[in-house]
């Protein structure tokens, strides 16, 4: 078939020998690309082989087996070189042959609070969108922001924070909104590629997920975080405890400043048909059940501190709940797709990860090689918790979000012990550090996100490396000021 003039008119041979010239070309391409693919593999298996072959420390025979793996698990993620399923199947299959930890301590992510709150959150997300309570709440709250791209903004802004209590699932929330905020844009005049269409959608996207580490079960990284520090270290973190510690600073603080950014950076007219949104439909009788259960849900994580149920055994009743026929909110099929299943995979190998350092001796050497690099000894636990946040900031740059929790986690006992700094708050520390992202490609809602709502990932980098710069300045120091006038931090 003829694709443009140039080949319109052509001899029948001469556009055979076209289409061939393309076909070759697109070969080429195709070549060229699993050329590079091959590569990066190629130069991931060296390095994890080189690394396992180094000497062990006496006290730590194992650990550059633990290393090797570690590495090559961490690099496949980062450069996506395979896909995220296959980086963590590859990962199990390695723990596995080499024995490098117990089967069961491997695969105890898969029934951790974690799993438990992923669980809940995708078969929730589903609900929300399935009864339309989701669409209702979001169009809802940005009818009243509509009279100028300021307002327009926050309000986004406004709503991704409100579902972050209902929809513990950042890719659930996406499917939520994206589709309102897209067709809200158009509606206002910002066709896709202006500043306003990539303000808004980079709106919904990132400043959905940033925001949402202020929010204990609020997107993935904070659950898989949980669940490495209780694997590790033990302690746990309450709901309300948590919501505590990061609200006010990781969430609305994080959020004034992302909009200010967004109105500086990526300026744009007013809306052009201010208020005109059409009303929102009234809410099914699926969404009211919905919210009734949600009701039960929130008020069942915020007072955990009172019945002791984790927060992810409440998830896992809730999504049960959605799935009872006489209830029949959501089904197995809407809930779980391949990307799903791949997300609780991902979940349950960064978790093995943590086990694997902990095991093989390599967290302890891990620990010891921060400690030259960042001497900590006899440091106040202020100088120990930004530590650990900028470190945590500075590792999921090459090793993405999900890789900087794997490294981080297992050390803070080594800081805690260095610096005084709770455990506990050595979490608040790497929450505050991987909220500083720089580039779309550390994680993987925002990257899925944006190409969603059709926006290119270098579009947001004028937005997202000033304001990963200004968190550094501003939110790590007011994070630390805070933690200290509620008396957590000493």
């Amino acid at each position: 078939m003829c694709r443009g003039p140039a080949v319109t008119g052509l001899p029948a041979q001469a556009a055979g020998q076209q289409q061939e010239q393309e076909n070759a070309g697109m070969s080429a391409g195709a070549s060229g690309m699993s050329l590079r693919k091959a590569a990066v593999l190629a130069a991931i298996a060296l390095a994890a082989i080189a690394v396992a072959l180094l000497p062990a420390p006496p006290n730590a025979p194992n650990a550059m087996i633990g290393f090797a793996i570690v590495l090559a698990s961490v690099a496949l993620w980062a450069t996506a070189a395979v896909s995220t399923l296959v980086a963590g199947l590859l990962f199990f299959s390695l723990a596995f042959a080499t024995q490098i930890a117990p089967p069961l301590a491997l695969l105890s992510g898969f029934w951790s609070n974690a799993a438990g709150l992923v669980f809940g959150g995708f078969v929730i997300g589903a609900a929300a969108e399935r009864s339309g309570l989701g669409r209702y709440v979001a169009r809802g709250l940005l009818q009243r922001f509509m009279s100028s791209y300021p307002r327009f903004i926050f309000g986004i802004l406004i709503g991704a924070g409100a579902l972050s209590f209902l929809v513990p699932s950042t890719m659930g929330r996406l499917a939520i909104t994206l589709p309102i905020i897209t067709a809200a844009t158009q509606e206002a005049g910002y066709e896709p590629g202006s500043r306003g269409y990539v303000g808004a959608i980079a709106t919904a996207v990132a400043g959905n997920f940033l925001t949402s580490f202020a929010v204990l079960p609020g997107n993935l990284t904070n659950v898989i975080a949980l669940g490495a520090l209780e694997a590790i270290h033990g302690p746990q973190t309450r709901y309300a405890e948590y919501l505590l510690l990061c609200g006010p600073v990781l969430g609305v603080a994080k959020a004034l400043l992302f909009w200010l950014c967004v109105i500086v950076l990526l300026p744009a007219p007013a809306p052009a048909v201010p208020a005109a949104s059409p009303q929102p439909l009234p809410l099914s009788g699926a969404a009211r059940r919905l919210g009734v259960l949600l009701a039960c849900t929130i008020l069942l994580w915020s007072t955990d501190f009172i019945h002791g149920v984790k927060p992810g055994a409440v998830a896992v009743l809730a999504a049960v709940l959605c799935l009872l026929p006489p209830i029949s909110l959501a089904n197995l099929k809407e809930s779980f797709d391949l990307n799903k299943v791949t997300a609780l995979l991902s979940l349950g190998a960064v978790l093995g990860v943590a086990t694997v350092l902990i095991h093989s001796g390599a967290g302890v050497v891990t620990s010891g090689l921060i400690g030259k690099l960042v001497p900590l000894d006899g440091q106040p636990a202020s100088i120990g918790f930004a530590a650990v946040s900028v470190l945590a900031a500075l590792i999921s740059i090459p090793a993405t979000v999900v890789g900087s929790v794997a490294v981080m986690t297992p050390v803070l006992g080594s800081v805690a012990a260095s610096t005084g700094l709770p455990v506990k708050l050595g979490l608040i520390a790497e929450m505050t550090g991987l909220q500083m992202v720089f580039f779309p490609y550390q994680t993987v809602p925002i990257m899925v996100g944006l190409t969603m709502g059709r926006v290119p990932a270098a579009s947001v980098l004028r937005l997202m490396i000033p304001l990963a710069l200004l968190s550094f300045i501003i939110i790590l120091p007011a994070q630390i000021l805070w933690l200290k006038l509620i008396g957590y931090l000493p």
